[in-house]
């Protein structure tokens, strides 16, 4: 068995050799082979597997329920609102076993619930503007790139079409020349030569146009700024005030999912997610500086901002918001409780039996 390893690891070795040398020859330098043999062994085995991503980090939220997710009463625990919808369900319950006689009693109770009330009702309110606020400045920061992602794409499609016309007119012109010369006439012969040659000219010019766009496809290279974006503080960057998250955020991305425990944060579960994602192909190693550099814009590189980071921003940017607005329905079921439409309790998502009401034909069961 060691014996068949040690061979393994040798042909190994001798592959990887070999195709160093096969790219030092095709690059002309040993650095850039070895940047490329690099960018091919640092990335993480689970990297760029799924083709099609699904919607993660399920809420559990059912309408129909009469009791809360898990999920909702982890969101409550965490925003200390639980104790306050329990003490309104008692205060509401007291209220309602008392007569409507006016009493001073009832009156001090009722009292108690609209403080109650309105106390649960503020906390909602902040953590729904604490997800707005988040929103806001990863919006802005979608917007920015998509107003660079245009303007490369403007100048990427200008370039293409220049190149375009180049091929399709120099091909056009060397082959009026390539058949007039082969047209014989009654003082000279056929000038093969020169025919034979201008053929070969036009076929060979607008091959290597044709390869050219395939670099021009990629669009302009620039040095990648140095502006962190909301991605920063997810991959432990240092951040400032303008891209910092409020607290009920950052602990509700950092908590574990109660319908899921013994996994993985939402944090962590959303970074394996951008990993696994094959349409997110440039990311592929959570712990690689350079990419990371380059997603948060934390640092500058040479030919670090292109369409294709531009893009990935975007796209993780959008999920990110996907997430966050997940908390928004917690938030409406938390809400549900404290004006009595749903009790405090949590119902088992395993064994719920009603299937929503839509046009599909569903039914209340």
């Amino acid at each position: 068995m060691k014996r068949e390893s040690l061979n393994t690891a040798r042909k190994a070795l001798i592959a990887v050799s070999t195709a160093l040398i096969c790219l030092t020859a095709c690059c002309g330098s040993e650095a850039v082979a070895q940047n490329i043999v690099q960018k091919l062994v640092q990335r993480e085995s689970s990297s760029n597997t799924v083709s099609e991503p699904k919607q993660m980090l399920r809420t559990g939220v059912d309408l129909c329920e009469p009791g809360l997710s898990v999920n909702s009463i982890q969101l409550a625990t965490s925003l200390g609102l639980l104790p306050i919808l329990k003490d309104i369900e008692v205060l509401r319950q007291r209220v309602a076993g008392m007569p409507n006689d006016g009493s001073l009693e009832r009156l001090n109770v009722r009292q108690d619930l609209t403080e109650a009330t309105q106390k649960a009702m503020l906390i909602v309110q902040k953590t729904n503007l604490d997800a707005d606020f988040t929103i806001a400045e990863i919006q802005a920061e979608q917007m920015v790139y998509t107003e660079i992602l245009d303007s490369y794409y403007d100048d990427r499609d200008r370039a293409l079409a220049r190149t375009n016309a180049l091929s399709f007119m120099s091909n056009g012109a060397l082959w009026a020349v390539c058949e007039g010369l082969a047209i014989p006439t009654y003082k000279h012969s056929q000038y093969a030569i020169s025919s034979g040659i201008t053929g070969i000219l036009a076929g060979i010019v607008p091959s290597i146009a044709s390869m050219y766009t395939l670099k021009q496809v990629n669009g302009k290279k620039k040095m990648s700024e140095t502006e962190p974006n909301m991605l920063a503080k997810l991959f432990d960057y240092p951040t400032n005030i303008d891209i910092d998250y409020p607290k009920s955020i950052w602990e509700f991305l950092n908590e574990v999912p109660a319908n899921e425990p013994g996994k993985k944060t939402r944090r962590e579960q959303l970074i394996d997610g951008w990993v696994a994602d094959a349409n997110i192909h440039t990311f592929n190693d959570r712990n690689s500086r350079r990419q990371l550099d380059i997603i948060t814009a934390s640092a500058p590189h040479k030919k670090g901002l292109t369409i294709e980071t531009l893009e990935v921003r975007t796209v993780m940017l959008q999920k990110l918001t996907g997430e966050i607005m997940k908390m928004k329905r917690m938030l409406l079921e938390l809400d549900m409780a404290i004006i009595g439409e749903k009790q405090c309790v949590a119902y088992d998502e395993g064994k719920r039996k009603h299937v929503s009401s839509t046009a599909g034909g569903g039914k209340l069961q």
